[in-house]
C-alpha cells in the first residue's frame, strides 16, 4: 500500500488490486477456520515491486503476481487431490473454488506483465506435488515465510484485524 500510496497507479490498476484484496482476504477468514496459518509475518523482495525503497514497477508486480499465483493454484490443485482421496469431496470442491479464483489473479499478473494472451492455459500446470516443493520454490525466489528470504526485501506482517476490503466483491464464502 505504501508503494503504490507514493506512485502514479492508474485507478484502473488500482481497482483491480483492492477486487484481489478482497478475495484474498475471504480465502484468509474462511481458511483460517479449518488450518493454523505457519505465518503471518512474509519476507518480500524489493524485486517484487520493481525495486528497492518505494520504487513501483507495474510490470514487475505483474510479473511476481503471476509467478505466486502460479504457486497458489498448484496448491489448491494439491488440496483438491489430498481431498478427494480422503473423500472429502466438499472440502475438494472449495479448494477447486479457490483455485479458481487464483487463476484469475494470475491472468491479471499476466495482463500487467504484458502476456499476450494472458490467459495462456487450456488446463492448470500441476507443478509441485508437495507443499514443501511450493515452499522451496517460493523461498527459491527470495521469498521467506516467517524468516528472512535470500533476495534483499522487507519484511510485512499481515495485519490484525485485517484492513477492511476498499471495494465489495461478490461469492464471498464457499458455495
Amino acid at each position: 500500500m505504501r508503494r503504490a500510496s507514493l506512485n502514479s497507479v492508474p485507478s484502473s490498476v488500482s481497482a483491480i488490486f483492492d477486487g484481489v484484496y478482497a478475495a484474498e482476504l475471504d480465502h484468509w477468514n474462511f481458511i483460517h477456520t479449518l488450518w493454523h496459518p505457519s505465518t503471518t509475518r512474509f519476507w518480500i523482495p524489493d524485486g517484487f515491486f520493481g525495486g528497492s525503497g518505494n520504487a513501483l514497477d507495474l510490470t514487475a508486480v505483474g510479473q511476481g503476481v503471476a509467478a505466486g499465483e502460479h504457486l497458489f493454484v498448484n496448491t489448491y490443485l494439491l488440496g483438491v487431490t489430498i481431498l478427494a482421496g480422503a473423500k472429502s469431496s466438499t472440502l475438494a470442491r472449495y479448494a477447486a473454488e479457490l483455485a479458481g479464483v487464483e487463476s484469475e489473479h494470475r491472468v491479471l499478473g499476466q495482463f500487467l506483465a504484458g502476456a499476450s494472451p494472458p490467459n495462456n492455459l487450456g488446463f492448470e500446470v500441476f507443478e509441485f506435488a508437495s507443499v514443501d516443493a511450493i515452499t522451496a520454490a517460493l523461498m527459491g525466489a527470495g521469498f521467506g515465510l516467517g524468516q528472512q528470504g535470500t533476495a534483499a526485501g522487507q519484511f510485512y506482517e499481515f495485519p490484525q484485524p485485517p484492513m477492511a476490503p476498499p471495494i465489495p466483491i461478490s461469492s464471498n464464502e464457499p458455495q
